[in-house]
């Protein structure tokens, strides 16, 4: 029986530690953003795109010994924006376009992730040469 198919789905651990991460990039991220759109307004634009994206690749590139990369991926990525939930709710997050806003980036959570994920996957299971 070969190491690969003795893995597990998802590496929980890896799981916890990838979300942990990408949270602290994402508020982190946030946290600067006045400061970025006072440095540049283009840049102010552009600013928490770029933060979630490099967020989420931290989260989904954690996959441990996961055999399921891409799973793995997408949902420490989600689990990461998850984890900022609370936090939005104490500034309030109180209406129907905020929500939907969240809901956008979960989605974008679920690819960016499950392609890091992957990713890291194949990189990982890349024989040594």
């Amino acid at each position: 029986m070969s190491s690969i198919s003795r893995r597990r789905a998802l590496d929980e651990a890896a799981l916890i530690r990838g979300a942990s991460r990408g949270f602290t990039v994402l508020l982190i991220g946030e946290l600067m953003s006045p400061l970025a759109t006072g440095v540049s307004p283009v840049l102010g634009l552009f600013w928490l795109s770029m933060v979630g994206a490099a967020g989420f690749v931290i989260a989904g590139s954690s996959i441990g010994a996961a055999a399921r990369t891409w799973l793995q991926g997408s949902v420490a990525a989600v689990g990461a924006l998850v984890l900022t939930i609370p936090l939005r709710m104490f500034v309030g997050l109180d209406t129907a376009s905020q929500w939907y806003a969240v809901f956008i980036s979960a989605c974008f959570g679920l690819l960016v992730g499950a392609v890091a994920g992957r990713s890291a996957g194949v990189l990982r299971d890349r024989p040594a040469t």
